[in-house]
């Protein structure tokens, strides 16, 4: 039997869980912010939720669902010698979240339930208004735990704790039943569940992943909380939008009977209030889209990072279970070679004695055969990162379309996928060759293939060094053209950006332009004694240094090298809307603008926060004159020196410099090993 220690860091997690946090942990398995703000916002069960979404909380909450798993996997495991038959539990619920789970294929939440179905009834039907029984019958391979194998409270001993990550095989209707104490009728349902197949990532993934949810988490909160006024302030909506609509119905319906008894100027009168709670009610509709379409980018959000929570957990608890997995292999086979006859000390050492020699032609054996091994996987990891390539290409692509912006994949992916493919089918082919030697003892062939396979395997591993990045940069071949790739497409959305806008610019220069040379006569005269003619003329040589400025801007070409910041860029098209909101000459422009920052904020993680420091990064940089009278010159020349600098217009070199035009060389590299394979005559 397997000795599975229990830690007390593991029972501290399971009695914070049960006692304190279950809502607040569970809600972080959960993909739906419409729960959490059902949380939040409600008295669940006689009390206000509470759930933290800082940082340090969600450290807290993540290793606690950890630490729950393995206890759940060690008592489970451990319990299992033999398995044993499918069991039904019982947990008290409403029909809310019965209908959830008919609509769903996975639970991802702890679930806590009972042996015992009138607890379980008793229990929680006061509590809802809508009570409801789950009769939970578990597949054999589900991983629970019965809590009073680790705590003493006597009030947790028929309870049972079911692990997350169970897929709902059926959902069906038993009976009702009547609860005497409180006559409410309470539904029962069947529900089976299986064990989910946890999904793996490597450790680099699990580590992106786990970053990514913590630089959000102090983001989360504040956008929920928003939603819960935001739905506040359009249920208030709602119901100011049905009273118009009553009242306009009541102003229609009497001027449609009474009309001709009324005067003129009643008529006129009733006509004006008509029009005005028409436009009343217009702008509280407009008002309520406006808030439900921002309540909406919220839960988007939200639900994205939520997602993100529930990936890295999956593939945190798959290798919990690989860990103990191992254990139970090597189990049985400890189990196996005891039920096995011990051989005689003689015949041993008899054995050792004729396999000295042999043992050390084995170790050469092993080696090849490792290498032969080593060359099948490095072909088939060839291949999958060739195929992530390729999703990331169609994927930019997809973005490019939707934004409007130009990319075209640098990297041929899919001739370099047919090639992996090829060398792959190669590798195996010369693995079974190296099989079929080793049957034939052929030592001649061995030596042949693990020259071979050697060389092959400097080659492969050549293929990923990165061409460009520094050597002090830990990066492979696909990192790089991931980034490259990357690069491509945020180069073509900054190019749509920087024309949009620096056209727009031109357009409202050439009008400032022409106000000042169509003066009238008078105006003229006027400005010879009023100095004005001197600064319109001063004024005009500001406006040819920003047009310059700007075409020299909008006619340098990107390149792939400089580090493009998507929050820089919904920065400089905020800064714009907010200089240009009012302009009827480039309205249109900004509607364009918006529009793409919308789409920008779907595609990638934008923190608003970050963008605002960058705004008034931007907007707060130094004057270049300091405690000096300023002279309108001088405010002229001021204003724009903080028009190029606020806009980047003065750093066009920073922009990418020349740079040679990429070429990646992998798809001729992997061709290469296909020639060398050919040309070496094992197959």
């Amino acid at each position: 039997m397997i000795d599975f220690n229990i830690t007390s860091e593991e029972i501290e997690a399971l009695k914070l869980y049960i006692n304190n946090k279950y809502e607040a942990i569970n809600q972080m398995l959960v993909s739906d912010c419409e729960t959490d703000i059902d949380l939040l916002s409600s008295d669940v069960e006689n009390k206000i939720v509470n759930i933290d979404y800082d940082k340090e909380a969600i450290i807290e909450y993540l290793k606690t669902i950890k630490l729950i798993y393995r206890l759940i996997i060690k008592k489970f495991y451990n319990d299992i010698f033999p398995k044993k038959n499918a069991n039904i539990f019982y947990r008290g619920t409403n029909l809310s979240e019965i209908e959830r789970y008919k609509n769903e294929l996975y639970i991802d939440r702890f679930l806590m339930t009972s042996e015992n179905i009138d607890k379980a009834i008793n229990n929680n039907s006061a509590n809802w208004n809508r009570p409801a029984c789950m009769n939970l019958k578990l597949d054999i391979n589900v991983p629970y735990i019965y809590v009073k194998d680790f705590l003493s409270d006597e009030k947790f001993k028929e309870d049972i704790l079911i692990s997350p990550f169970t897929k709902i095989k059926k959902v069906s209707e038993d009976e009702e039943k009547t609860i005497e104490k409180n006559s409410k009728t309470v539904k029962i349902y069947n529900i089976e569940l299986e064990k989910q197949k946890l999904d793996e990532l490597s450790e680099e993934e699990r580590y992106g992943l786990y970053n990514f949810i913590l630089e959000n988490s102090y983001v989360i909160k504040r956008k929920i909380e928003q939603c819960i006024e935001l739905e506040k302030e359009n249920a208030t909506n709602f119901e100011n939008i049905r009273k118009l609509e009553q009242l306009l119905n009541k102003y229609e319906n009497a001027n449609d009977e009474e009309i001709e008894e009324k005067s003129d100027m009643e008529i006129e009168t009733d006509t004006d209030d008509i029009q005005r709670i028409t436009k009343e009610l217009d702008e509280l509709k407009e008002i309520s889209t406006n808030v439900f379409k921002i309540r909406k980018e919220n839960i988007d959000f939200v639900n994205v990072w939520k997602r993100n929570i529930a990936v890295y957990m999956i593939a945190e608890c798959k290798e919990i279970e690989k860990e103990f997995d191992s254990l139970i292999n090597k189990e049985y086979e400890i189990e196996n070679s005891d039920k096995e006859e011990l051989e005689s000390v003689e015949e041993i050492e008899e054995d050792n004695i004729e396999n000295k020699v042999e043992d050390e032609n084995d170790e050469e054996d092993d080696e090849v055969k490792k290498q032969s091994k080593e060359n099948v996987e490095a072909g088939k990891k060839l291949l999958e990162n060739i195929k992530k390539l390729i999703t990331k290409q169609q994927n930019h692509a997809k973005i490019a379309g939707n934004i409007g912006a130009t990319y075209s994949a640098l990297n041929n992916a899919f001739e370099m996928k047919k090639s992996a493919e090829v060398l792959l089918e190669l590798l195996k082919n010369i693995d079974s060759k190296l099989n079929q030697a080793n049957e034939e003892n052929n030592s001649v062939e061995i030596d042949k293939i693990a020259k071979t396979n050697l060389e092959i395997s400097t080659l492969i591993n050549y293929l990923n060094n990165p061409k460009i990045v520094g050597s002090n940069i830990k990066a492979t071949r696909f990192d790089e053209m991931f980034i490259i790739e990357e690069n491509q497409l945020k180069k073509g959305i900054f190019e749509k950006v920087r024309n949009i806008r620096g056209e727009a610019e031109l357009k409202k220069l050439k009008e400032d332009l022409e106000i000042i040379e169509d003066k009238g006569f008078f105006s003229k005269l006027l400005g010879i004694f009023t100095g004005r003619n001197k600064l319109d003329e001063f004024m005009i040589e500001q406006i040819e240094i920003r047009k310059e400025a700007i075409k020299k801007n909008l006619s340098h070409k990107l390149g792939l090298a400089y580090n493009y910041s998507i929050h820089e860029l919904i920065a400089e098209i905020q800064m714009f809307i907010n200089d240009n909101y009012d302009d009827e000459l480039v309205e249109e422009d900004i509607e364009t603008l918006k529009k793409l920052a919308n789409e920008l904020k779907q595609n990638f993680v934008i923190l608003e926060s970050k963008v605002q420091s960058i705004i008034e990064e931007k907007e707060g940089r130094n004057l270049p004159v300091k405690n000096k009278r300023l002279s309108k010159r001088d405010m002229l020349e001021i204003q724009t020196y903080r028009f190029l600098n606020k806009y980047g217009y003065d750093e066009i070199s920073n922009l990418g410099k020349e740079e040679p035009k990429y070429q990646d060389t992998m798809t001729s590299e992997i061709s290469r090993i296909i020639e060398y394979i050919n040309s070496s005559e094992i197959l």
